[in-house]
């Protein structure tokens, strides 16, 4: 089983509401902004077709449902694919732009706006190393957007996002334990997908 990645344009989706569970359309409404709205149904349709290709079957097939394995929430929580436990997806979204990936194994997926975030969010080695750079923003993003997708594949906490270095030696890592990572890059945007590396371990 290999994985489906994809980043695409809220444009290049289409974006049918009526895919979306009672849930996410409950989510999507609480939304204020009409772009922000268009982009989180585009995310959630597109991992619903990277879900459904892996599967061979129609995107309309695919329930995803999004609830907290430790409160049993559905207001928050990793997504999953209803039926297919061995199925695991992520997604991301930011205005203009969504991110999806299904795999049968961890992985984790993030799409951001280039901007420079908090010291507070870096190891001191990364702070060092951003501030090392010509374009403090793009370094800044190329390192959250790991820790994110990391995070999202169930390695770190961003609650401790400091203490999840992910440099390695003089440049962003392509790997972090069993996590292979890799970047994508937009116009003004960057991305990461993690996808853990060996799923003979039994950790994936």
């Amino acid at each position: 089983m290999t994985e489906i990645v994809r980043f695409a344009a809220v444009a290049e989706v289409d974006a049918d509401l009526g895919l979306l569970t009672a849930a996410e359309l409950a989510r999507h409404e609480r939304l204020v902004a009409d772009v922000d709205k268009q982009a989180y149904a585009a995310a959630h349709v597109l991992v619903r077709e990277c879900a459904a290709e892996l599967l061979v079957t129609a995107r309309e097939e695919i329930v995803i449902d999004q609830r907290c394995a430790r409160c049993g929430s559905a207001e928050h929580g990793a997504p999953s694919v209803a039926g297919a436990p061995a199925i695991r997806v992520s997604l991301s979204h930011t205005r203009g732009q969504v991110a999806a990936v299904a795999a049968g194994r961890r992985c984790g997926i993030d799409v951001e706006k280039v901007s420079r975030g908090p010291d507070r969010a870096l190891s001191p080695r990364e702070v060092a190393w951003v501030e090392g750079q010509e374009d403090a923003a793009y370094a800044f993003t190329r390192l959250w957007v790991r820790k994110e997708a990391l995070v999202k594949a169930g390695h770190g906490s961003m609650a401790a996002a400091q203490r999840l270095d992910v440099l390695g030696g003089d440049v962003p890592a392509d790997q972090v334990g069993e996590i292979r990572l890799t970047q994508w890059e937009g116009s003004g945007l960057l991305g990461a997908v993690a996808i853990c590396a060996d799923m003979w371990t039994g950790k994936c």
